[in-house]
């Protein structure tokens, strides 16, 4: 398993956000990093995202996610 880069952090939230990819999609995707034994990510940002994304769908009722659209542009924003 190679290990992610930025880039595939933020093109996963691109898509999401394009629709192309759903958010249980992408958080199944991180959380095969975030829960591995040892995930040797060397990239400590990197590393952050994988844990941001791996929760990108939490829902705050049945209808809405946690985390909004304004919230997916402001990590691209900072991660960038």
């Amino acid at each position: 398993m190679a290990e992610p880069k930025m880039l595939d952090c933020l093109n996963k939230i691109r898509n999401v956000l394009k629709g192309t990819i759903t958010r249980e999609q992408v958080s199944d995707w991180a959380e095969i990093y975030v829960s591995a034994d040892d995930p040797k990510i060397d990239d400590d940002q990197v590393w952050d995202m994988l844990i941001l994304l791996s929760g990108i769908d939490l829902k705050d009722s049945p209808n809405s996610y946690l985390h909004s659209v304004d919230d997916l542009n402001d990590w691209l924003e900072e991660y960038k």
